[in-house]
């Protein structure tokens, strides 16, 4: 498969890591000589062009899994077993990841705080859910960020999130910090409470690592959705060792992120000096590791939270009892002035806007700042929108005349199995719901769609090349074959154009569509082989995709998985 017009090609020669000749196999015959390696897969499975990840955190994957204790254990795990054992066994601020929301945010108003002060030894903890979007902490990180009192009275929140409190014993609220966090706060206490987890050699193995993951799971190319998560420059300083020294098998593009508090209240006027440095910031990065496979001059933002914890911004209300009246459309981040500012001096500096949007109205905003900014139509990576769960139709029409991509999470638009599906119908009304992850509408409209996973954010089905098509065709996932798919109207792909997202269209994202992306004469010879032939599948036993395996990838014509 090509990626050129949907054509496939017989057969293709390689030579100093790029395609010279893609036809029939009596053409590539002309090139064999002394040298050449001759593979013949005929029959064997379908060879695609190297695929892009086009939002996640793969640096993550394994700092987090090595590094952070308890890396998806329940809280209740946490609490009595793992945070106990640590303080016993190497004492120090706690930080971990991965907990499912589900397990907690029912329950956001009960004293988490002060349960956790308990077993940590007068130490900061801190433990994120599996998004990243809310999180518990004890009293001690919330005194050092600021938020509490000596007694645990909550003091301010932080703009674009939310500290939670407790309620008493008749169910009334008091002022009390629950240590339940939501959006920007979970990354300010964070900031404020915690070193960065890693030490220089943990980055660089980290980077390595992250990259030898990729490349197993069928991509050749990456971006990178918050590269300034603990430290603004280590990823790249690392990243581009690893280029220098030849080891870095995928192309890398950073986004670094400015949150909403780096602003302040809102206010009209000039944009405070801080946002200001942020955005010179990215510049001097890039003008320092943008070189070989690495890109470094991409800004990140936040427009809304997540569904889960009624913090997406949607225009239908939430349907929870009790919410109250301001939070019954979710979380509203920024003022549309403000990122009107952001998005127009970031595009001036040649600097694209990628914005995690997940509600309706969270796209809306953002979408009116990317037309309304005079460089966007100049810029070489396009302005995009992170994940995109609910949408309306009028917008994804202006994606599509405004040349604003889009990096959906394909992925996500798995069947859910009736317990998640029961509760999300709990919280929103049922056709936000079912309208959620639209993919073949957002292409009818002639954006450019690029498949994203997150990962590891929300990880709950493996984010392989194979399973991500496999979803995108049946709308079911590998675990949950007899769950109900996503939609009644059911918004499915065809395996022609879940490639299509994966190869040229993630090539494009990151600006690389005319050397990646597809199997093309001239282009870089970054191609990924699988086992079985996901097209024919497509024919007859479409949920037998998912047990495709990546059995090669190539970059420049290297093989990099299995390494050698």
């Amino acid at each position: 498969f090509t990626a050129e017009n949907n054509a496939t090609a017989e057969a293709f020669v390689v030579e100093d890591g790029k395609f010279v000749y893609v036809g029939n196999a009596a053409g590539a015959k002309a090139y064999e000589k002394e040298g050449f390696q001759v593979i013949d897969y005929t029959g064997k499975g379908l060879v695609i062009p190297g695929c892009t990840e086009g939002h996640g955190h793969f640096v993550g994957i394994d700092a987090i899994a090595r590094m952070l204790p308890g890396f998806r254990a329940s809280y209740q795990d946490l609490v009595t077993t793992i945070i106990p054992n640590k303080m016993k066994d190497n004492p120090g601020p706690f930080l971990s990841f991965g907990w499912a929301t589900l397990d907690v945010v029912k329950f956001s108003t009960n004293d988490y705080a002060s349960e956790i002060e308990k077993v940590s030894n007068g130490n900061p903890a801190i433990m994120m859910d599996s998004g990243g979007h809310s999180a518990v902490c004890n009293r001690t990180a919330l005194k050092k960020a600021g938020l509490i009192d000596e007694d645990g009275h909550k003091i301010k929140d932080v703009r674009g999130g939310e500290v939670i409190t407790i309620l008493d014993d008749n169910g009334n609220p008091t002022n009390i910090a629950s240590g339940f966090l939501t959006d920007e706060a979970v990354m300010y206490v964070l900031e404020q409470s915690f070193g960065a987890p890693l030490d220089e050699a943990g980055y660089l193995q980290a980077c390595q690592n992250a990259v030898k993951e990729l490349n197993k799971r069928g991509f050749t190319s990456y971006m990178d959705a918050y590269i300034n998560a603990f430290d603004d420059a280590l990823t790249y300083q690392y990243l581009a060792q690893m280029d220098k020294a030849g080891t870095l098998t995928a192309n890398v593009m950073g986004y670094y992120t400015i949150r909403s508090y780096d602003w302040g209240l809102p206010k009209e006027g000039a944009m405070p000096q801080r946002v200001i440095d942020k955005l010179n910031r990215v510049q001097s990065l890039s003008n320092q590791y943008t070189k070989g496979h690495v890109q470094a001059n991409g800004v990140k933002l936040f427009a809304d939270g997540v569904v889960e914890t009624y913090t997406g911004w949607i225009s239908e209300e939430y349907t929870v009892p009790g919410l109250p009246e301001n939070k019954k459309h979710g979380n509203i981040i920024w003022e549309q002035s403000e990122v009107d500012a952001i998005v127009a001096q970031a595009n001036a500096k040649g600097m694209p806007v990628h914005v995690h949007t997940f509600g309706d109205l969270a796209c809306n905003q953002i979408i009116n700042a990317y037309c309304a900014s005079p460089s966007a139509s100049s810029l070489k990576i396009r302005n995009s929108l992170a994940h995109v769960r609910n949408i309306s139709d009028a917008d994804i029409t202006r994606c599509g005349q405004n040349n604003i991509g889009i990096a959906s999470n394909l992925i996500w638009h798995a069947g859910d199995p009736d317990s998640i599906r029961s509760y999300f119908y709990s919280i929103m009304p049922k056709q936000v719901y079912e309208d959620g992850y639209p993919m073949k509408k957002l292409l009818n409209a002639g954006i450019v769609v690029s498949s994203s996973t997150d990962a590891p954010c929300g990880e709950m089905i493996l984010g392989t090349v194979p399973n991500i098509i496999g979803v995108t065709v049946t709308g079911l996932g590998p675990s949950c074959l007899d769950a109900k798919p996503l939609g009644e109207k059911e918004d499915l792909l065809t395996v022609s154009e879940a490639l299509q997202c994966l190869t040229i269209n993630g090539a494009s994202s990151l600006g690389l569509e005319n050397e990646r992306g597809s199997i093309k004469v001239g282009k870089y010879a970054d191609f990924v082989v699988l086992d079985q032939d996901v097209l024919e599948l497509e024919k007859t036993d479409k949920t037998a995709i998912f047990h495709t395996n990546v059995t090669n990838t190539y970059f420049e014509g290297k093989q990099v998985y299995p390494v050698k």
